[in-house]
């Protein structure tokens, strides 16, 4: 036995190709190296390399999924679904794979088709917040658009007997959906190779693969015409199309219209020319009125802030402050519908703010901008999660009120709402972020 973050029961066979076997150590390097590509926007050269990758393994689905994404994020919407496709047809229910055909339908104006996926997602996994935003957006595109359908694909079936053993299976699937690591993972296929030791028959496996492959693409090829009679449809109709996260249109209006909602000179002058908040004395408690005015925000996007910067006024004005002569401090926020009376401006941003910034805010009064996503996800622009952006709205809006970030007196940061960093992001329509579980609960605020 051989111990690779469980035990694995090893079985004698032929001795592996010594070039097939140095294809298959260099597997996890290029997975690596791919994903390095991927996450700074770098799609075609990370494409490449997945394709390597299933050139020497055909049917890994988790390079599969990655380059179904890369694929989507470049628009390329048909190849993007087939490489779902193909990972759905190995593993129905395999989440990211249901979410990436639902987006890539959706991108076609075919909410129903998407709409089926989705809920597919949704029955398998109802409390994942991206399943749940994707689900509740094509239910309402679903209702709101009518078009003409294309004619569904014919589906074949083949029943294969189980031979390949389970362990095997396991293995692949916990390293494909990131239970056990590259390294962990490269361990066991290095021991297999070293060893001379191969798990199973190879004539079984190449002649259930072979009649496996047959009606796969036999599937893949009777989906492809599908698609292209959606294509073709899509070409003659005139389909308006809904995209849940922001469309390189909608950054570029964004940007076209950059002093509408960014105030770089107003933030290089500092809190200079804004009105000092208003304060009166009662019951021996200071109450301090800030008036905010609070800018649109950019058109087309599918979440409404409203209520997060709703929630972020009731946090802070739930915090009891002490001035310098010990008296109690209580917040008061206050809509202001003019700039002029403002002390603090509230906009908000859909662009590159640099490095792992999220937000800016001038202290005690002036702007407060807040991003509404980034980067970080799948190197493409997504919008953040609701959650995410209240953190960071609580947060900017604190040193908007005159706060620093939180540190105690041997300089070490405390674990509070101030801290300069977020503990983590989420995105709302990110398929990388399907895996993450997000805490639903109210920001943690320390009151002392």
């Amino acid at each position: 036995m051989v111990f690779i973050s469980t035990v694995f029961v090893l079985f004698l066979a032929p001795t592996i190709n010594d070039s097939f076997a140095e294809e298959i150590r260099d597997i996890p390097d290029l997975y690596k190296k791919a994903n390095e590509h991927f996450m700074i926007g770098e799609y075609h050269q990370a494409i490449g390399l997945y394709d390597k990758i299933l050139e020497i393994s055909p049917t890994n689905t988790k390079t599969s999924l990655m380059k179904g994404i890369a694929l989507e994020n470049l628009e390329r919407h048909k190849a993007s679904i087939l490489e779902f496709y193909k990972v759905n047809q190995q593993e129905p229910e395999n989440i990211r794979a249901l979410v990436g055909l639902g987006v890539g339908f959706g991108n076609y104006g075919e909410y129903k088709q998407a709409l089926e996926y989705f809920e597919q997602a949704y029955e398998l996994n109802p409390e994942n917040h991206v399943v749940k935003n994707y689900y509740e957006f094509a239910t309402k595109n679903a209702k709101k658009y009518l078009y003409n359908e294309a004619e569904k694909p014919e589906i074949f079936m083949v029943n294969i007997p189980e031979t390949v053993p389970a362990w095997i299976k396991n293995t692949a699937g916990w390293w494909a959906t990131d239970k056990i690591p590259d390294e962990e993972f490269l361990k066991g296929i290095n021991f297999l190779i070293d060893s001379n030791l191969l798990i199973v028959n190879l004539s079984n496996v190449q002649e259930l693969s072979e009649e496996e492959r047959k009606i796969h693409e036999r599937n893949q090829w009777e989906f492809s015409r599908y698609l292209d009679r959606i294509e073709n449809i899509v070409s003659k109709d005139k389909r308006y199309i809904e995209y849940p996260n922001p469309s390189n249109d909608v950054i570029k209006k964004f940007m076209r219209d950059y002093v509408k909602w960014n105030y770089d000179q107003q933030i290089e002058i500092g809190n200079q020319g804004f009105p000092n908040p208003e304060y009166r004395l009662i019951d021996d408690v200071y109450y301090l009125e800030y008036k905010i005015y609070v800018n649109d925000q950019p058109a087309a996007l599918p979440l409404d802030h409203v209520s997060t910067l709703v929630n972020s006024f009731k946090l802070w004005e739930g915090v009891e402050f002490e001035a310098k002569d010990d008296r109690k401090v209580k917040i008061n926020f206050v809509i202001s519908k003019t700039k002029a009376d403002a002390n603090l401006w509230v906009t908000w941003v859909v662009r590159d703010m640099g490095q792992g910034v999220l937000g800016h805010a001038n202290i005690g009064k002036g702007i407060v901008e807040v991003a509404l996503g980034g980067y970080g996800c799948d190197g493409n622009f997504q919008l953040f999660h609701v959650n995410t952006v209240e953190y960071i709205m609580t947060h900017e809006l604190g040193h908007g009120i005159g706060l620093p970030h939180s540190k105690t007196p041997n300089g070490e940061i405390e674990n509070d709402i101030m801290l300069p960093t977020i503990p983590e992001t989420h995105y709302a329509y990110c398929m990388l972020d399907l895996n993450k579980k997000i805490n639903t609960g109210s920001i943690v605020l320390k009151k002392d």
